[in-house]
């Protein structure tokens, strides 16, 4: 199992479009319905930063990599809405309540 944190700082005036993708990227994911990876974004209180985290059950196969949507999104945000280079972190799950498992 791999997690990922990635912090994107979005463009004042990007917000609602990467809101906007976000819903229309998850609609997609839960009619496709892929095995294997667990993914969430979240928007911290300065309105502009959103966390991703991303579980893979295995790092050799992402399955939002074969989607349109995912692939999609993931160039807006990294060639039209962040203000800063994004960040990756690894990191160790130590627990959880449902939501990684």
């Amino acid at each position: 199992m791999s997690v990922r944190m990635f912090r994107a700082k979005i463009k004042e005036d990007k917000v609602e479009t990467a809101e906007r993708a976000a819903k229309e990227l998850f609609a997609a994911i839960e009619e496709a319905e892929p095995e294997g990876v667990r993914y969430s974004w979240c928007k911290l209180p300065d309105g502009q930063t959103f966390v991703l985290v991303v579980d893979l059950e295995d790092d050799e196969k992402n399955p939002l990599l074969t989607m349109p949507a995912f692939l999609e999104t993931m160039n807006g945000l990294k060639n039209e809405w962040i203000s800063e280079p994004l960040s990756v972190e690894p990191m160790t799950s130590v627990g959880t309540y449902r939501l990684f498992y």
